[in-house]
């Protein structure tokens, strides 16, 4: 399977150097691109087929992001994510969603609550099956569900923003048994919650669930460093 930067091509509907910022971006959320990885102009835009002003313009604006960094002597780096940076999108996290989940109440559709039981039924049966990849991509489905239902556009795309930088970590802890369990019943709860048109419970749910996901990362990043 080819990766990000390998399947690159560009196209009319974008200007360049957005495409390049949006391909090298998803390669580092992805693992592809990882924590130390040098990122050269001359082999970019030799391996893009572009040339080196919109890498240029790209890097810059992954720099400010936060995703990369400018090290002495060596160049342009991926910068990777630490603890304390995965517990700031956490946080940050925490506040937009628990916002969202108040709107969610109000606008959610019957349509939509029946969406949310259906998947419900499945991620019991995924994670009965220990099925990993199909249980986070339904868990995914649901989060969508229940954000894009506040019907505040600029809420979801901040929050669809930083679902991104975790999506990773995500499936690292979702690989935990434990963790599947925790998750179907924080997801029961808030939907519980949501039926109920009960926005205060819902709100805490939500940043009760956050608050496991981010421990539950936690405890496995310490114990992949030995920690």
């Amino acid at each position: 399977m080819k990766g990000t930067l390998e399947s690159f091509s560009v196209s009319h509907l974008k200007p360049i150097r957005d495409m390049i910022y949006e391909s090298i971006r998803k390669a580092i959320f992805e693992g592809e691109l990882k924590a130390g990885d040098r990122l050269v102009e001359k082999e970019l835009a030799e391996k893009l087929r572009v040339s080196r002003t919109p890498i240029r313009e790209a890097l810059r604006k992954l720099e400010m992001e936060g995703l990369i960094k400018h090290v002495p002597r060596k160049g342009v780096v991926v910068k990777g994510f630490t603890p304390d940076d995965i517990i700031e999108i956490y946080s940050i996290r925490q506040v937009l969603e628990a916002l969202a989940i108040t709107y969610t109440v109000k606008n959610i559709t019957e349509r939509e609550l029946e969406q949310l039981k259906e998947l419900i039924e499945k991620m019991e049966i995924l994670t009965e099956e220990d099925n990993t990849d199909d249980l986070f991509k339904t868990s995914q489905e649901f989060n969508d569900i229940l954000i894009k239902s506040c019907r505040m556009p600029r809420l979801i795309k901040l929050i669809s923003t930083y679902q991104e930088y975790l999506e990773r970590f995500r499936v690292v802890t979702m690989g935990r048994k434990e963790r599947k369990l925790a998750a179907l019943m924080d997801h029961r709860e808030i939907l519980q919650a949501v039926i109920d048109r009960d926005a205060p419970r819902a709100e805490q749910l939500v940043k009760k669930h956050l608050q496991g996901a981010l421990e539950a990362y936690l405890k496995t990043f310490n114990i992949r460093e030995g920690k």
